[in-house]
Parts: C-alpha cells; structure tokens; sequence
C-alpha cells in the first residue's frame, strides 16, 4: 500500500532553519487580498493591512530538507526508518529515514539533567553531538547553538520520546546563529514565541546549512520556525533544509497565539531573503485562529527570497498554504548578479511542486500565493478544500505586474489573476469534484480511476520532480496533481 507521503527515494540532509525579530528581524506579513476581494481583487484579506499587505512584525513559512533542488547535497539516505510520529487527525505518517548516527564527539543528556541543558549546549565544542535521553526537558532558557557544526538530537531518533517543553515562559526555544548546525529527532513545543529561530551573530556574517529533521514543532506563540538576516542585510541566513518534520497547532495551543498586528501572529516556517532553501516531505496541520485574524502562511519566503524548492509536503487546515513574496518596499534583498535587470523583487525564482494542500475549515484563505514573485514554477500540485472551508478565497492566487509565474499540472478549487500578474497558466484543472480523490477526510489524495479530467491530462514539465509517493510522473503524459496513478 502507498504511503499518502513517502518520498522514499534517497534524501540528502544539509541545513537550515528559522530567525526571530529579536535579532533585527523585518515586518510581519499582511494580507493576501483575501476573501474580501473575491469579485474584483481588491483589498482584504486578514493580515496587518489592506491590499497589498501591509509591514507589521513578523511572517511565517517553513520547509523541508531533501535531495536536489536548490541546495547543498550530501547527508542520509531515504527508505524506510523511523521518520514521523504518525500525526492527528488521520493525517498520514511520514516516510523518513532517521538521520546517521554522529561519527564525532557526542555529549548524551538525562531528562533530570533538563536544568543545566542550556549551559552544556552552549558549552559544545564545534562539532559536537548532544544527545537527549528519553523524556520531558523543561526548560527555563534559550538552547543557544552558536558553535558550528553542532547538532541537537535524540537518542532514539523518535521526537515523540524526547520533548523540549518552555511552559509559555521561554520565548525561542532554540536559537541558531552558526553554520552546519542540525536539530533532529525531537518535540519542541509551548515557545512564547518562536520554538526555533535562526540569524546570523553579526554583520557580515552568514549562516548556512541549517537542518531541521524529524522535528516536531507544536503550539508556538509566533511562527513556529523564523528566519532573518542582520537588520542591515549584510549577514543572510542561506541554504537550509527543513525535511521530514510537523508543524502542528491544536485547540490547546491557540488561545496563547500571540494577538498583536490583526490577531493571530503566528505561521509554520517564515523565511526573510533566504537563497537556496529546501523544504520537504513535511507536514502542517491547524495553523488558524478561531475568529482572531487571518494567520500567516504554513510556509513563507518572501523579502527577496530565491530559488526556494517546496515539494512533497502535506497542509491540512491552515488558514494559508506556501507563499512565495508579499510587498515590494524596503527590506528586499539586493542581489548582485540580479537575473531581472536589478528589478526589487519578493522572491526570485523557485519551484512549488507535489505539494497537498486540504482545508476544512472556515478560516482558509488561500493555498498558495504568489506576490512580486518572479518566474516561480508551480506544478502538480493538489490544492483543495470542502464546502466547510467558508472563507475560501483562491486555490493557487498570482497578483501584482512583477508577477511572472509558470502554474501547470495542478488540481484546484478555483486560480485567480489580480493586479496585472502574468504567466503560463495551462494544463490545470479546477473545480476539482472530490470524487476524484481515494478519500479526503482521510488526507488520501491518490486519484480514482474515476478522475477523467485528470489522469494523462497533463503537459510534460522538466521541473516536475517525482510525486506524493516518490514515483516519477509519465513523460508523455503526466496526470495533473500531486498523485500520478500506477
């Protein structure tokens, strides 16, 4: 039987993961122009402002790590293993090789040594493993991993057996600001604001190779992993991986979302001007507010962002999907081989493909978004919801002139074009019925034989990489979504 997110082909493992704006971070993600815009794409949306979207405090968006695309490569190989803690909800369990085990200096923590644990993760030479016993670590400070090539993990290589707990006192978790650092294997949860976060330790310095693997973050006050570059772009936070890892909000955790900038201040991965990001065959699941505003997106790249590869990754009930850029301002980063003429762009480049996006809920607003996003490709993707989703607004939404997208192969609800964008958009399929899906309510989105319109109905694509379960998609003849049938 497939596995709903098995990508079981081999998977490399470098690096990458959040920044907060404790450390000069740039302003929060607006609106999308959301539900309120549905008839003439106008203002609306729920984020801090109108339009466009508007500068408030912070933004979020995640990832996952893995072979290929626009990254570094090295690291473990796929198949099998222990990845995932299995989910809620009926979602599906994910498919991941643990990581290999440390071949250097390891340093292995009890649970009742939980209050010096900040002390001996700080005190790690480079290169150190610390490896966390089975238990419950809670903790009353920062982990500050500022050393390079350090790495946080548990014994087990099960992040349902190890959890760091900061009890809503604690405001990061774990802060990064050296390169080749990796956190893997664990359960990080009840941060005030932010369970990871990534940022260079000073101007002109850049951190790179971040993995975040097998990770379980859950009910963060903010966006749950927050990447930044220095307050005055001369340090950027590059090539980072989140791979095989759950971003999870329950009903327990939202009432301690933060509420400032229009209500519910939180999202999944939020990454500022990152260049060469993986995010992969991860899961999202609850990031919304009940009734409080319109939560960010489950994964954002935006200020300047490039060549950011989102693929493979399940979103379940968020009230927005990936989002590739927001505004042009201030903030973008400059970059000096520009590919565009030196036009200030959102985000360069990058590729959206294989991804599910499913929502039932009332607050859902878009799936994915691209705003002052130049050239990204957006191909076989499922993105969907039911009748229950009320405030739907648009399954795959491009908008504003600079907006030149490729959106192919995709099964959705409804795309919409706003504000002059442009772009190739052939070959998708909307108003998608649900019939066409082995069962929804079940997060199983392989295609029935049923599903005309859309098996062998789409066109070849180069970027398609491989589907849902980690098989290639016909050449000739490509079904569209996330699923090719076998």
């Amino acid at each position: 039987m497939r596995a709903i997110l098995g990508v079981a082909a081999a998977v490399c493992v470098v690096a990458a993961v959040s920044a907060c704006g404790d450390s000069g971070s740039d302003g929060g993600s607006g609106g999308s122009g959301g539900s309120g815009a549905v008839t003439d794409g106008g203002s609306g949306g729920g984020g801090n402002a109108s339009g466009s979207g508007g500068t408030g405090n912070a933004s979020g968006s995640g990832g996952a790590a893995g072979a290929g695309g626009g990254g570094n490569t090295g690291g473990a190989a796929g198949g099998g293993g222990a990845g995932g803690s299995g989910g809620t909800g009926g979602m599906p369990s994910l498919d991941c090789a643990p990581l290999p085990a440390p071949t250097g200096a390891t340093v292995t923590v009890k649970n009742t040594e939980a209050g010096s644990l900040p002390q001996t993760v700080m005190n790690a030479a480079p290169g150190t493993t610390i490896l966390l016993e089975d238990g419950t670590y809670k903790i009353t400070s920062t982990l500050q991993l500022g050393k390079s090539g350090v790495t946080l993990r548990s014994v087990s290589n099960d992040a349902t057996k190890v959890t760091i707990d900061g009890t809503y006192t604690v405001n990061e978790l774990i802060a990064i600001s050296a390169s080749d650092v990796t956190v893997a294997h664990v359960t990080l949860t009840h941060a005030v604001d932010h369970p990871i976060h990534v940022y260079p330790p000073g101007a002109g310095v850049d951190v790179k190779n971040t993995l975040v693997y097998g990770v379980r973050l859950m009910d963060s006050g903010e966006q749950f992993l927050k990447v930044n570059p220095t307050a005055g772009q001369t340090g950027y936070i590059d090539e980072g991986r989140v791979e095989c890892s759950e971003f999870i909000m329950t009903n327990a955790g939202r009432p301690h979302v933060e509420s400032c900038c229009g209500g519910c201040y939180t999202g999944g991965i939020d990454v500022h001007a990152g260049w060469k990001w993986v995010v992969r065959n991860n899961r999202f699941e609850g990031i919304y507010c009940d009734g409080a505003g319109l939560a960010e997106h489950a994964i954002h790249f935006w200020k300047g962002s490039r060549d950011t590869l989102v693929e493979n990754n399940v979103i379940v009930n968020c009230a927005r999907g990936i989002g590739f850029g927001l505004t042009n301002g201030t903030g973008e980063r400059v970059y000096p081989d520009n590919p565009y003429g030196g036009q200030k762009l959102a985000h360069y480049d990058g590729i959206i493909r294989n991804n599910v996006i499913w929502n039932t809920i009332p607050y859902y607003d878009t799936g994915i978004e691209l705003d002052i996003a130049k050239k990204p490709i957006v191909v076989h993707n499922t993105v969907v919801s039911s009748s229950a989703a009320s405030g739907f607004f648009s399954s795959i939404d491009y908008r504003y002139p600079e907006t030149d997208a490729v959106i192919q192969n995709n099964l959705t609800r409804k795309i919409t074009q706003r504000d002059s964008a442009q772009g190739t958009v052939d070959h998708n399929l909307e108003s998608t019925p649900q019939s066409y899906f082995t069962d929804p309510s079940a997060v199983d989105f392989h295609l029935t034989a049923g599903a005309a319109n859309a098996i062998d109905k789409g066109v070849s694509v180069p970027q398609a990489g491989v589907d849902m379960d980690g098989e290639a998609h016909d050449v000739n003849a490509p079904d569209l979504g996330a699923d090719e049938r076998q």
